[in-house]
């Protein structure tokens, strides 16, 4: 019995200590954390601070208590040595801070927190500013790591020799209700904020690393909460698409290049007949069909700009009013890969704010070649380009078959259009593919950016299966089109909201989507608009 007391005791103290080591921590923590509320854009409005300062609170006192739960609590009770106990502390202490203050300088310059790509970005900058300075760079961060862990052994250390007048202190109880109200107050009001919009919170959900608050989707769309204040939110968005204030791309890209090369040659018609998709693949059997439906486009140019940029068409005219290209033409450019517009109606497509790259000294290219209709030099291109084990893909921006007067111009048999593809294009099964997906997914060969395709596009990334699930949102001109499984919704930028069942085409008065999900779907092609912060 004695024994078990002794051991019983022995725990206690070292949770103990524990505790206080972490309380210390959370304040270096704290500390370190101030490094991103400085780089941060000030808010506008006191709501918007006040959760800025109950969210760097909350998120920084979160860390290392989870840190210290999941790493070093467990050995308090399996192996109850003070001195093993101190030295692991010591060691994950001196891992979390030095990858917090990395992490912090590099939000700080980049804008971004540190993954794999930004990892190779800093190298690569590194490296532009002299020979051997990324070296440099990583003899600095241990020698910072080294800095840290003397210090955390000395904290270690103090708590365990100063442990009794610690416990004897009744402010850390006071200051961990603290930390564990603004924990919880800061994930409240965003679950406000994002059934709002309330963008003076919402902008800093990518402030703190590790970060993930909780959703309006998450909590109050599944009980109903705030539904009427959900509904104006989403009127308020709907206009908003009326006016596109550009703000593309948010941040620049940070990319790393595919180790993989070769050419990729996208063919594009304003449509396809059954025939003539048989008469392509009984001359070049090496083409596949994507079995997945593909949502083309009802006039030429939201097809063509979808496609080339990966963008929803509500982009299309603020982009051509700003004369910008797409925004990973640049990042291909950087990986030698040529990107270029041909065919009978580049000039259509590229206007004054497309323009093609120089092919001489590159890589690789990715070609768009557009056409009106099926020609033997088109054939004879294609061929060779398969010849030449390069990737090929032959896509249409109109469905053929839509001629019936009364048919719904937005349904899917009106707008599915074919796709056909080389063997060495892994494109992968969707329950619904669009225009904007192709470019976004093609670039994939080639580079991979922090953020995935979303960090420059409206489209996904189709290599990768069931990346989409219905119900899926797009973009007609004005018009916002949900593709679910058994009925389609149109909504107007006056708010008139329409549904007809996809096989029937006959109208569903009752039937609209569920609010979140028409949220969802609009913040998601807004991504790259400008919000106000009212």
């Amino acid at each position: 019995m004695r024994q078990r007391k002794q051991r019983r005791d022995k725990i206690a103290r070292l949770i103990s200590w524990g505790h206080w080591f972490t309380f210390f921590n959370i304040l270096l923590a704290l500390a370190i954390g101030t490094l991103y509320i400085e780089a941060a854009e000030t808010p506008s409005t006191f709501l918007g601070g006040f959760y800025m300062l109950i969210s760097w609170l909350g998120h920084f006192a979160f860390l290392p208590f989870i840190t210290f739960i999941i790493l070093i609590f467990p050995f308090c009770l399996i192996i109850p040595f003070s001195r093993f106990l101190k030295g692991v502390a010591t060691l994950v202490a001196a891992f979390g801070l030095i990858a917090l203050v990395a992490d912090a300088l590099f939000f700080r310059q980049y804008g971004y927190h540190l993954n794999t790509y930004s990892l190779s970005q800093l190298a690569l900058d590194a490296e532009t500013a002299f020979a051997g300075a990324s070296f440099v760079l990583l003899l600095g961060m241990l020698l910072v790591f080294v800095v840290l862990l003397v210090f955390e052994l000395a904290l270690a250390n103090i708590a365990w020799k100063r442990l009794d007048r610690l416990r004897e202190k009744h402010w850390g109880a006071s200051f961990s209700a603290v930390f564990v109200l603004c924990f919880l107050a800061s994930h409240s009001i965003h679950i406000w904020a994002d059934a709002v919009f309330y963008t003076p919170i919402t902008k800093q959900d990518d402030l703190f690393p590790l970060s993930y608050p909780t959703t309006a989707q998450t909590l109050m769309s599944k009980h109903g909460w705030l539904a009427e204040e959900r509904s104006q939110a989403t009127d308020r968005l709907l206009k908003g698409t009326e006016q596109i204030n550009l703000n593309y791309p948010p941040q620049n890209l940070m990319c790393a290049r595919q180790g993989t090369t070769n050419n990729t040659y996208v063919v594009v018609f304003d449509a396809l007949t059954a025939a003539e998709q048989q008469r392509l693949m009984g001359i070049l059997p090496q083409l596949e069909r994507f079995e997945s439906p593909l949502v083309g486009h009802t006039t030429r140019a939201g097809g063509l700009f979808e496609l080339l940029y990966g963008l929803a068409d509500i982009y299309r005219e603020p982009i051509a009013a700003q004369q910008q290209p797409p925004a990973f033409w640049q990042q291909l450019n950087d990986y030698q890969v040529s990107v270029s517009v041909t065919g009978e109606l580049e000039a259509f497509a590229v206007g004054d704010y497309l323009r093609a790259t120089p092919a001489e000294s590159y890589r690789d290219s990715l070609t768009f070649a557009l056409h009106t209709e099926m020609s033997n030099a088109v054939l004879e291109r294609l061929a060779t380009e398969i010849v030449a084990g390069h990737q090929v893909v032959v896509t249409a921006l109109n469905n053929a078959a839509t001629t019936q007067a009364n048919s719904e111009k937005y349904s899917l048999a009106a707008v599915q259009v074919p796709l056909l593809y080389t063997s060495n294009l892994p494109f992968a099964q969707q329950d619904l593919a669009l225009l904007t997906d192709l470019a976004p997914t093609l670039t994939q060969r080639y580079m991979t950016c922090a953020g995935g395709v979303e960090s420059f596009a409206t489209g996904r990334n189709i290599f990768l299966a069931q990346e989409r699930e219905f119900p899926v949102m797009t973009s007609f001109g004005r018009d916002l089109v949900v593709y679910d499984v058994d009925a389609t919704t149109v909504i107007s930028t006056d708010g008139r909201v329409r549904s007809f069942a996809n096989t029937t085409l006959e109208t569903m008065p009752n039937v609209a989507p569920a609010t979140p999900i028409l949220v969802d779907g609009i913040k998601h092609l807004q991504r790259f608009s400008k919000q106000s912060d009212e």
